[in-house]
């Protein structure tokens, strides 16, 4: 009868042990309309974090019949979402730029959708791009720690970074910048939200963002996730998603 207790507790333990491990967690940041919180506050977690990125990543995972249950949480700070999906099993982040840095330490599900990284000023200015070293005559403001304000920086650009795009809406309206880097998907949206019409005079580079899941992630699921994506980009159910927050 002990013997008999003995492994009932076991099987007891190991069920629990699996049904934590069925729970898979992804993590973003307050980056709209990609990734928010239904309250615009800097956390949240499940149902009351949305935006189009997460809507794709939910479809995915609803569509791809995986056992997992799946929970989302959205961080104010990128680096500690990111830390949690480098260091943790059954962790992943988005929307994540695929670069050579992060390539091995991650898998990866996507592109999840494609942006164009722009450049935005005030409809009455007279400002002309037509290659980014004409950047360099006029004060920059972009996002810090995003990778455009890297991208801008490696090519010899000064860069006048805001703690978020909101700021440079601000900086632009105060004429405390004269342009704006920003991606094709957030900066319109944020400056129609701030009441501001600006104008695209620029687009310099085109990038892709993914689902980034810890290296530990089952190869089957990664595989499952990308074939249901690629289904539903096919049939131009992505882009409807995108469309609705536009």
């Amino acid at each position: 009868m002990k013997l008999g207790r003995c492994i009932a507790g076991l099987l007891s333990i190991f069920a629990l042990a699996n049904t934590s491990a069925q729970s898979i967690h992804l993590v973003t940041e307050p980056f709209p309309p990609l990734n928010m919180t239904i309250t615009d506050s800097t956390f949240g977690r499940n149902q009351k974090v949305t935006g189009f990125a997460t809507d794709i990543v939910r479809e995915v995972f609803n569509r791809s019949a995986l056992e997992n249950e799946l929970e989302i949480t959205l961080y104010a700070s990128w680096d500690r979402g990111f830390n949690k999906a480098l260091t943790k099993p059954s962790y992943g982040i988005y929307s994540a730029f695929r670069t050579p840095e992060r390539e091995q330490k991650f898998k990866w599900v996507g592109p999840l959708f494609k942006e164009d990284w722009i450049i935005l000023t005030n409809p009455e200015s007279d400002i002309k791009i037509t290659n980014l070293e004409d950047l360099k005559k006029y004060r920059v403001g972009s996002f810090a720690s995003d990778p455009i304000s890297d991208y801008l920086k490696e090519k010899g650009i000064k860069v006048d970074t805001a703690q978020n795009d909101v700021v440079n809406v601000t900086k632009l309206k105060l004429k405390k910048i004269d342009v704006w880097a920003t991606s094709s998907l957030s900066g319109p949206y944020i400056a129609k939200r701030q009441n501001m019409k600006l104008t695209n005079v620029f687009t310099f580079h085109s990038n892709g963002l993914w689902l980034a899941m810890n290296k530990q992630t089952d190869d089957r699921t990664i595989s499952q996730l990308n074939a249901t994506l690629k289904q539903m980009q096919s049939r131009g159910e992505v882009q409807k998603i995108i469309n609705e927050y536009k």
